[in-house]
């Protein structure tokens, strides 16, 4: 007899806050700067599983992030910058002003950069007024209906745990747990599990940040075990291979490989 408790309703999880956020996004502000002052000259300009970065352009990009956080007039000027590269996401359109920034600066300066703006974008992320936090997200970078406050809350502590991850992939280097890492990758089963329509499964991540949730409301069919960094890399968009452990009925495995999650 399983005497295990049952996992929690993934769709059913709360999503982080805005008093909460602070403090999950700063330990990984702050291990992805210590990460980045450890790598070498050589290392900075490895590619990733980025397509077109490297180290140095996924650092650029957090900076740039964390600039556009901090201070208004830098997030107006990239929104009308994007619209010279010709890009139709908001996104891609800000990721390329936020590499531009800093196209000529030492990689110095982009860790000092973001070791000094991260603290202001996530004081200033928590100020924004409800009204703000309450508005749509433009564009299809997100799921329908995303507000700035999942944007604010959510989004940015998830953009730079993966970010870690592609560093550390990238150069071989060590990817230290940080405390918060269980709770940003709760936050994706979550996002996952919203918009689950498959067969239910119970689903467990295992390694740095697992935890087990259920996919769909019903009785789970399958029990499905895989490692928790590999599964969220392919739920991003990375080629990925996540190795599927299933027990239960074998339909499930299409769907959560087909899956996908904004990151």
């Amino acid at each position: 007899m399983d005497t295990r408790p049952s996992p929690a309703v993934a769709a059913d999880l709360p999503q982080t806050t805005r008093t909460q956020a602070p403090a999950v996004a700063r330990p990984q502000y702050d291990a992805f700067v210590a990460q980045l002052r450890d790598l070498t000259d050589e290392q900075w300009q490895f590619p990733t599983d980025c397509a077109e970065w490297s180290v140095r352009d996924i650092a650029a990009h957090v900076a740039g992030a964390a600039d556009e956080g901090a201070h208004l007039r830098v997030l107006l000027r990239h929104m009308r910058r994007r619209k010279r590269y010709g890009r139709a996401g908001l996104v891609d359109g800000l990721n390329d002003a936020q590499l531009a920034d800093r196209a000529g600066a030492t990689t110095t300066r982009v860790v000092d950069d973001l070791e000094r703006l991260a603290p202001k974008a996530i004081a200033a992320r928590r100020r924004a007024p409800g009204p703000m936090r309450r508005r749509t997200v433009p564009g299809a970078d997100l799921a329908p209906g995303s507000t700035f406050a999942y944007l604010f809350d959510v989004i940015f502590a998830r953009d730079v745990w993966m970010h870690r991850i592609d560093v550390a992939r990238a150069t071989g280097c060590a990817l230290p747990a940080v405390d918060t890492d269980a709770v940003v990758v709760a936050q994706v089963v979550r996002d996952l599990g919203r918009f689950w329509t498959a067969a239910p499964l119970e689903l467990e991540l295992t390694g740095q940040g697992g935890g087990s949730w259920l996919l769909g409301p019903a009785a789970p069919v399958a029990r499905v075990s895989t490692d928790a960094v590999e599964y969220l890399r392919l739920l991003s968009g990375r080629v990925a291979q996540p190795a599927l452990a299933v027990d239960g009925d074998e339909s499930v495995r299409g769907p959560l490989l087909r899956a996908r999650v904004a990151f």
